[in-house]
């Protein structure tokens, strides 16, 4: 039963918060500003535009956070679906579980095992997904209050990515994980029929003729690399989850199905070991 306590808890923890109470203060009323500025002999243009433009950025707030605020509240609901359904799978086996039968009683914690990791596929899956909508409403917040830039022909200091076709091996790995996406999630799965997080990276390393060891904590293999070195195939491990880099900033996943999100190093509270390249 702490097992599912343990899963429930993670679950409550990764539910997002309410926003807050959201409110810009309105302008005052500038009537007076063109008639005021005849009989100053000056001209209000300049003024009356930075007033339009801070009408129009303080309605543009409000919108974003107008549309954030039932994101929120439906990832919240999902989040507290899967607990109550958690709940409902785990209490007829609480019974098999408290019997003196080693055999009922390990079928009954094969079972209930894969209750809990579903959940928290699926809580995470929520999580994740909340996070990529939040995060296109942050930048539409952002670019509201950047200054526009004067256009220059220089050329951009920002480093180009590493190549990818450096890593034959990884970039196999990672069209065999993303052949996969929309296949189900099963605890202990390492097959199209159903995957869990390690299921799905061994199988596709497998694919690309490496062996990966089975839990997702002990992928932790080859060597470590940093954000800006990710190559398709490198893992991003958890200890209790594991990912694989696909290329253009997205992980693919086993989630509640396998699916592909944007990079990121949380997850559900897990504590992250890293970006890995098994290949070395």
């Amino acid at each position: 039963m702490k097992h599912v306590v343990d899963a429930l808890h993670s679950i409550s923890q990764a539910a997002p918060a309410q926003l807050p109470a959201f409110h810009v203060p309105p302008l005052p009323n500038l009537d007076v500003l063109t008639p005021l500025a005849k009989q100053m002999g000056s001209d209000p243009t300049t003024t009356l535009d930075m007033l339009g433009e801070h009408s129009r950025q303080r309605n543009e707030l409000e919108a974003i956070a107008t549309e954030a605020q039932p994101l929120i509240e439906n990832t919240i609901s999902k989040l507290v679906g899967e607990a109550l359904n958690l709940l409902t799978q785990a209490l007829p086996l609480l019974p098999a579980l408290a019997i003196p039968n080693p055999a009922a009683q390990a079928s009954a914690r094969a079972t209930l095992e894969g209750h809990i990791a579903r959940a928290l596929a699926a809580a995470a899956t929520h999580v994740t997904a909340l996070q990529s909508d939040l995060a296109s409403l942050t930048e539409r917040s952002e670019q509201i209050v950047e200054s526009p830039e004067p256009t220059t022909n220089s050329t951009s200091s920002t480093p180009a990515p590493p190549p990818s076709s450096g890593n034959p091996a990884g970039e196999a790995a990672a069209q065999a994980a993303l052949s996969q996406v929309g296949a189900p999630y099963a605890w202990g799965g390492t097959s199209s029929s159903g995957f869990d997080c390690s299921g799905l990276t061994q199988f596709a390393y497998r694919q690309a003729g490496i062996e990966l060891p089975r839990l997702a904590e002990e992928q932790t293999v080859g060597r470590q690399v940093s954000a800006e070195e990710l190559q398709p195939g490198d893992l991003a491990v958890w200890d209790g989850h594991v990912a694989m880099y696909a290329g253009d900033g997205m992980l693919v996943e086993a989630g509640d199905p396998v699916q592909t999100n944007p990079v990121r190093t949380s997850n559900m509270g897990m504590a992250f070991k890293g970006f890995w390249r098994p290949t070395g």
